[in-house]
């Protein structure tokens, strides 16, 4: 049965999945940015899944917007497959209420720990953490496309770190639920104006028109912009000058352009 497969990413954590994912049931990859910028959206296929990375135990705010520009998620099959650097938290719970919102029904969920991108936070992962990672995934996968495949129902992983209606009143009440995610993020003297972080900000956030990045406020706090400058100019306050950056590395910069809205 034919699969379309949507997905969004900031260092290519989740496209990776996505890819591996389409190569085992034959989907199609589809850009959740890209296809947000044409306006409704509207598929025939029966099967979609939707690939994403966790925000704070939750779903980034483009993943909402996604599902409730989509014309006919009745009776269609809906897989999620949320990637996540540390707890997942309440992630799936959050999606399966907004696709319920939306007359759909979520099929079935599934969690996947790849190296984490909050670099506020924390730098990069060790490159023997990161081979682990991979490594579980290769065997994941085959899993998940085997659900997939074969039409199951019901099953939703969840991670029991924290109870859920605790992460799920933080989710709530998180500062990324604010509209000024990019009010941090500023440029050093290494910025060469090089215009990359313009190009892979998949919701073009970022313009150049002064030479130098401007962020305008609509911001999905993905990181693209940081982890993939070339310079490592970009920081988000003070204390990512001394963290290592990370983006997938089988993903190049290409691909972040090609997901990202024109």
């Amino acid at each position: 049965m034919k699969s379309d497969i949507y997905y969004f990413t900031g260092t290519g954590n989740s496209l990776t999945v996505a890819k591996d994912l389409a190569k085992e049931i034959e989907g199609e990859l589809i850009s959740i940015a890209y296809a947000m910028g044409k306006g409704p959206i509207k598929t025939n296929t029966m099967v979609m899944v939707i690939v994403f990375p966790v925000y704070m135990w939750g779903i980034p705010h483009i993943i909402e917007r996604f599902i409730q520009n989509f014309e006919d998620l009745d009776h269609k099959y809906i897989y999620a497959i949320a990637t996540h650097g540390g707890t997942p938290g309440v992630t799936l719970n959050v999606l399966e209420k907004v696709i319920e919102d939306c007359n759909g029904k979520l099929a079935g969920g599934f969690l996947v720990n790849m190296p984490g991108n909050y670099v506020p936070k924390y730098g990069a992962f060790s490159e023997a953490k990161q081979k682990e990672l991979f490594d579980e995934w290769r065997k994941k996968v085959k899993i998940i496309a085997e659900c997939i495949k074969d039409g199951k129902q019901g099953k939703k992983e969840s991670s029991n770190v924290l109870p859920s209606s605790l992460l799920n009143y933080i989710y709530k009440h998180t500062t990324r639920l604010s509209l000024d995610l990019d009010k941090n993020f500023l440029t050093d003297k290494d910025c060469n104006q090089c215009g990359i972080c313009q190009k892979v900000c998949p919701v073009g956030n970022i313009d150049m028109n002064s030479g130098s990045p401007n962020w305008n406020g609509h911001c999905e706090q993905c990181f693209a912009c940081l982890q993939w400058c070339p310079q490592k100019a970009i920081q988000y306050g003070k204390k990512t000058l001394i963290r290592n950056r990370y983006h997938h590395p089988n993903v190049q910069i290409s691909d972040m352009i090609s997901q990202a809205r024109q």
